[in-house]
């Protein structure tokens, strides 16, 4: 007998726990299902309820253990919230703080893993200091996957994994980019924003594919499906039954010598079908980075700087471009004027990650907010004088960073198609270039920031930089 006078109640006893993926401080994606799950004792019957809906789930745990629920969609809710199971006689579990607003899966290699602070081998972002300081931000919150690299798919993570509220003592250890974007989108939206990062620094494309895309499509299979998957499978895999509402990628810099560099934009796109197959979720929006300027051979050249003709990262930026026509649903963010030429991991994050979410805000929140710079459209030659003109609405207000003499990284090529640096200069909307008197007429083709390394300062209005182009298609 208790001390009560009545029975003594039975030991309770633990083992019901949600999956490492739901845990206090998450966000979950709005309108879409709520898919829960954990373990348990084989066989158990629970209860399940969440604080914003009224009702009661009744959940029953299989034979290993392995329980789930769905609890039906709900609209913004910026309220802490709580999740709870319990069953009689055990310990009951609770998830709390839990917001509802979209979710954003960001992935790909070091420039998506660098961190806002200076934690080696990054050196932090422009004014880390100020930003990690001023990174109150409770609507934003922030999930890193471990690395786990597996020879096939699994279906539950392998490390524990923890939500975090953004704030000074926790944002400097985050993405830069998945940052930046949050914020942007956090501050424009004014709803919570979940931002999963699940990236791995020397990871190649292939590596975050999963492997039927590849297996499956001939002109891929002989090239990429030795050794790849790894990461989707430990990384991506287990992330399957989250409501998101996108993608954002950085990637590329150990796929940029791939030949002929149209290959990437294939399997990038082979990418973006198959999570979009694998989430259930085939109009999943993906946004992603096009690679910084570069020059790899910066420090065995003298003088230092490189071959300034070399253009193989040219030609992997053109592929990168060419994934928004193989691809519905993408749109690329660019970098050409925040480049640093000896350093493939930029400091000046900010615009980046600020650029993604203006591709979000317009595409798929449906704002009426620029999210391009100026792109071609064509040209016109009039003896030793080009014009070029960009696409209606991209190239408004054109100008210069800070209004500084504009760099030139405009090249002609003549009927010899040998091209030749050309003087230009900005005139309205249109940018006029001056043929060297020594080409050979007709224009031919025209090149812009067409190198490995140019960076450039021409922008519209918005500040967006205009996109390099080449007119030609020769070798």
């Amino acid at each position: 007998m208790g001390t009560g006078g009545g029975p003594t109640p039975p030991v309770l006893k633990s083992g019901i726990a949600f999956a490492s993926l739901f845990q206090t401080n998450m966000v979950i994606q709005r309108d879409k299902p709520f898919v829960v799950s954990g373990r348990a004792p084989s066989l158990l019957k629970m209860e399940l309820t969440a604080s914003w809906n009224t009702q009661t789930f009744t959940v029953n745990s299989d034979a290993s253990g392995n329980w789930s629920a769905i609890i039906p969609a709900s609209s913004v809710n910026a309220n802490p919230q709580t999740v709870t199971i319990k069953a009689d006689g055990y310990t009951s579990a609770t998830v709390s703080n839990v917001l509802i607003g979209d979710v954003w899966l960001c992935s790909g290699q070091s420039n998506m893993v660098m961190p806002l602070d200076s934690i080696a081998p990054f050196t932090g972002v422009v004014n880390y200091k100020q930003e990690i300081a001023a990174a109150n931000c409770p609507l934003i919150r922030m999930l890193n996957i471990a690395e786990d690299q597996e020879s096939s798919p699994i279906t539950a993570l392998s490390f524990a994994a923890t939500w975090k509220v953004c704030s000074p003592t926790t944002a400097g250890t985050e993405s830069a980019i998945a940052y930046y974007f949050a914020k942007k989108l956090n501050a424009t939206l004014n709803i919570p924003v979940g931002i999963i990062v699940s990236a791995v620094n020397g990871s190649y494309c292939q590596d975050w594919a999963n492997v039927s895309v590849i297996k499956n499509d001939p002109a891929l299979s002989g090239i990429y499906l030795y050794g790849s998957s790894g990461f989707y499978n430990g990384m991506i895999n287990p992330l399957l039954t989250l409501g998101l509402k996108g993608f954002i990628w950085y990637q590329g810099e150990n796929n940029e010598h791939d030949t002929p560099a149209s290959n990437y934009t294939l399997l990038n796109s082979a990418l973006i079908k198959g999570w979009r197959t694998q989430f259930g979720q085939n109009d999943l929006p993906f946004y992603y980075v096009q690679l910084e300027p570069f020059a790899e051979d910066y420090k065995t050249t003298n003088p230092p700087g490189g071959d300034t003709t070399s253009d193989y990262l040219a030609l992997f930026r053109q592929a990168q471009a060419n994934i928004r026509t193989s691809a519905t649903g993408t749109g690329m963010a660019l970098t050409m004027d925040v480049g640093e030429v000896a350093n493939h991991h930029p400091r000046n994050k900010q615009p980046v990650g600020e650029r993604l979410a203006l591709l979000a805000l317009n595409y798929t929140y449906g704002q009426s907010v620029q999210c391009v710079g100026p792109q071609f459209a064509s040209f016109s030659a009039n003896n030793n004088t080009v014009t070029i003109n960009f696409k209606p609405g991209t190239a408004d207000g054109l100008t210069t960073v800070n209004n500084a003499p504009l760099s030139q990284h405009f090249f002609v090529a003549g009927v010899d198609k040998v091209f030749h640096w050309s003087p230009a200069k900005i005139v309205g909307n249109t940018i006029v270039i001056t043929v060297p008197a020594t080409m050979p007429l007709p224009v031919q083709a025209v090149r812009y920031a067409f190198t490995n390394a140019p960076i450039t300062n021409l922008q519209n209005s918005a500040g967006l930089p205009a996109e390099p182009f080449r007119t030609d298609s020769w070798n």
